[in-house]
Formats: C-alpha cells, structure tokens, sequence
C-alpha cells in the first residue's frame, strides 16, 4: 500500500467512526437536562478519562465539522431518535462522546464545529469558556446541550429551514470508553 493510499485508507476509517452510529435504546432522565452536569461524585459517577483526549476529541470534531466550506451538520430525527436514543459520535483513548437527542418531536441539526465547541469552549477558549464547557468537568466528564452559534449561516440556509431542523434537542456526553 503506498503512503498516500494509507493515508486515504486511514482518513476513511477516521470518517467512518464519527458517523452516527445508534446505541441500544436509551432512557429520558430528568436530570439531563441541557445545563452542564459534571459527573461529579457522589452524586454522580466520575468518568476518569483524560483532559488530554477531551482536546483531542473537540479538535477531531472541530476539523471533520470544517471539511466543506459551509460546515458539515449532525443530525437527529426524532423518528430516528425515540426514548432519547444515544449515537456515538466519536471514540479517543479513555473518552467516548455521545449525541443524545432530548426532543421527541424536532428534527435537530446542528454544526460538528458547535458540538466541538459545546466540548472544549472553542479552539481559542478563554479559561472562563472552558470552565463554561464539558472540558470544565475535568476527568469526571459530563454533559451539556449543544451551545449553537446561531449567527453562523447555515442555520439560516434555505435547505436547512426546508428540511425543518433545529439547533436544538441534542445533549452532548463525554464518558469513559472503556478501553
């Protein structure tokens, strides 16, 4: 195989694993909420993953989110989505994030560069945006809804509001992976 071919290659298992993938059904809890929940003990259970492969994941989403000019969109149906369905979204080391759609009824859409974001506080993040973010949590992990950007364009584009979606609906959870 030459260099270029494993590097394709390599690129196409990368694109593969951050494709939704649908876990067993999932259950609605009151307590995600959209707000940031830090799996802190002893009411919750801490994660012991890494900050270290928190940045990596963001930066991965960040850079995939960014590989067409208008940004590329994740999205859950909600007939995809019922009993607030869980899709891995990507896998590093001790971390595994999860998309969990919280809206019965919407179609929710929004950019990988806003759930790398809602992560990690932003590529620059200021210490205030990331004690803010998921990436506050430290190695506990957590969750917290999708913070959207929504000046950004493509939630105002033409096909975007054809197709009904909103930026809205979809927790992101970062937990260990298990590995």
């Amino acid at each position: 195989m030459t260099k270029i071919a494993a590097v394709l290659f390599a690129g196409q298992i990368a694109a593969a694993s951050i494709r939704s993938s649908p876990r067993a059904t999932q259950t609605c809890y009151a307590s995600e909420t959209k707000a940031l929940l830090c799996y802190t003990a002893p009411d919750n259970t801490p994660q012991d993953i890494t900050v270290a492969d928190v940045t990596y994941v963001a930066a991965y989403l960040r850079s995939y989110g960014k590989q067409t000019k208008a940004g590329r969109l994740f999205t859950m149906n909600a007939a995809d989505t019922p009993d607030c369905a869980e899709w891995s979204l990507y896998t590093r080391d001790t971390v595994t994030a999860i998309a969990k759609h919280v809206s019965a009824s919407a179609n929710s859409s929004v950019l990988f560069e806003d759930i790398a974001n809602t992560i990690d506080g932003g590529a620059s993040a200021t210490d205030p945006q990331k004690k803010a973010a998921i990436i506050g949590c430290l190695s506990d992990g957590g969750s917290l809804g999708v913070v959207y950007n929504a000046t950004n364009p493509a939630y105002n584009a033409a096909t975007y509001k054809a197709a009904g979606y909103v930026p809205d609906g979809i927790i992101i959870k970062i937990v260990n992976s298990g590995a």
